[in-house]
């Protein structure tokens, strides 16, 4: 695959994120320094890194195919209320998928783990939302 400028813009993109990113985020970032890039253009080179596996395809909780790197593997918390994503450092699996090859004779070439909860922010909406309102004071009550 030939090298472009334009190429090389969605890589350093993704390169510098610290999440997966969909193609529109892509393009997005891209807009000021690419002003020629269509659209089209990021779907066509985020597929083809695909192909070529430089790149991961990953659909997170809402449905929305995200890109990343392809690393070894990728860990990551993902919001069910809001779709934040948090990049999990390090690999809770490694003692496992150690264990696996090592068990099976596969030779594992990588893996994902995604988590799914409420971020604090979200959990906190949703425990108010939960909690009964207090009920109003009666006149005469108020100094009981």
């Amino acid at each position: 695959m030939k090298n472009t400028r334009q190429r090389a813009a969605i890589l350093r993109v993704l390169e510098e994120s610290a999440e997966p990113l969909s193609a529109e985020e892509v393009y997005s970032r891209l807009c000021g320094e690419e002003p020629t890039m269509a659209l089209s253009t990021v779907y066509r080179n985020l597929e083809r890194f695909c192909a070529e596996n430089l790149l991961h395809r990953d659909t997170f909780g809402d449905s929305v195919v995200r890109y990343s790197l392809a690393r070894r593997h990728g860990h990551y918390l993902i919001c069910t209320g809001c779709d934040a994503r948090v990049r999990i450092d390090g690999c809770p699996l490694s003692a496992l998928e150690e264990g696996l090859a090592r068990d099976t004779g596969f030779s594992i070439e990588s893996h994902t783990l995604t988590i799914y909860g409420k971020c604090p922010h979200c959990a906190a909406k949703e425990q108010s939302a939960h909690e009964p309102a207090a009920a109003p004071k009666r006149r005469g009550e108020e100094h009981r």
